[in-house]
């Protein structure tokens, strides 16, 4: 019971932190290339560790401030239940790319090997010269898109 309280709270905080940023996205300017390549890595980063199974590495990726929250099995426990195109991805394409030097958006469709398919946006942070995912919220319901 403790575990589902649990994961509600820090699913919900992880969706604020998105609508937040997805707010705030409007007013950062679009990244400059330079930038946006940096931006994309990092996400695409995370994403083939999740398919090559490092998810040690996986894990690294994910800003300070959520690795303080959220535990490595917990945080592998919460991609695995509620982002299953993140969790098993295939590939991914990504749409605009926005930052202000410290904080980053991009939305990006996520295409998992079962064929299914959602958009989320990406939250990063910019850690030690490195952007770091700070956050995912999800557009769409589970299965609503196959390819």
């Amino acid at each position: 019971m403790t575990w589902i309280v649990i994961r509600c709270a820090l699913l919900g905080l992880l969706l604020l932190t998105g609508a937040a940023s997805a707010v705030e996205n409007r007013t950062l300017p679009a990244s400059k290339p330079a930038v946006k390549a940096e931006i994309v890595t990092s996400v695409e980063g995370q994403l083939a560790a999740f398919r090559e199974g490092e998810m040690g590495k996986a894990y690294a990726y994910a800003s300070t401030v959520l690795q303080m929250q959220t535990p490595i099995r917990r945080f592998m426990q919460l991609v695995r239940q509620g982002y299953p195109e993140i969790w098993s991805n295939l590939r991914v394409e990504f749409g605009l790319v926005r930052d202000d030097g410290r904080r980053a958006t991009v939305m990006a469709r996520v295409f998992a090997q079962d064929g299914s398919s959602a958009v989320y946006d990406y939250v990063l942070v910019k850690e030690d010269d490195f952007w770091r995912i700070a956050g995912v919220l999800r557009h769409e319901a589970k299965g609503e898109t196959r390819v």
